[in-house]
């Protein structure tokens, strides 16, 4: 997609384009980046775990996603699906892989990251059949973004059960 990545850094991957340190943040406890991801129709990124299990927030910006996530061990499973604007928070020590269901349509999302995390791509797990969610808003408590520099601050409220409803087959 054109203008895609007009500021950052892109890196072509199989299936996906990533555009990273669009922006940066200065919280007062650290630095968060904003990249840019563009996954091309029925694609999915590689899936990754974070080395020292930082949280991420997501937020579909054209296109619906599937964010497939579970813990280390692989016991909770789970497939968030998100529409347009929803926010979708990766909790702490869930692993991430985006996937774009459409048959025809790019999906665009973003993601605010504390700016040094370090992913571990080999360690993704084979899945489990996932339980599906959605996203609910997201907690007051969480709307500052410290969460994203601190996790351990908010890890009583980086849950499943707060951040995600069911949803039924």
């Amino acid at each position: 997609m054109e203008n895609f990545c007009q500021t950052g850094n892109l890196e072509h991957k199989d299936g996906y384009d990533v555009c990273r340190d669009v922006k940066k943040m200065t919280l007062p406890s650290g630095i968060l980046r904003y990249d840019l991801t563009l996954i091309y129709p029925k694609k999915q990124t590689k899936g990754h775990y974070h080395v020292n299990d930082e949280p991420e927030l997501y937020e579909v910006i054209s296109g619906i996603a599937n964010f497939l996530i579970q813990n280390r061990d692989a016991s909770q499973t789970y497939m968030v699906e998100a529409q347009e604007k929803d926010k979708v928070i990766i909790p702490i020590g869930f692993s991430m892989r985006t996937i774009n269901p459409s048959d025809d349509k790019i999906l665009i999302i973003s993601n605010w990251i504390k700016d040094d995390v370090k992913n571990d791509y080999n360690a993704f797990k084979n899945l489990q059949k996932p339980i599906r969610l959605k996203p609910k808003k997201i907690l007051q408590e969480l709307e500052n973004l410290d969460f994203l520099l601190n996790p351990q601050k908010y890890k009583d409220f980086l849950t499943v059960e707060n951040l995600y409803d069911k949803i039924d087959f």
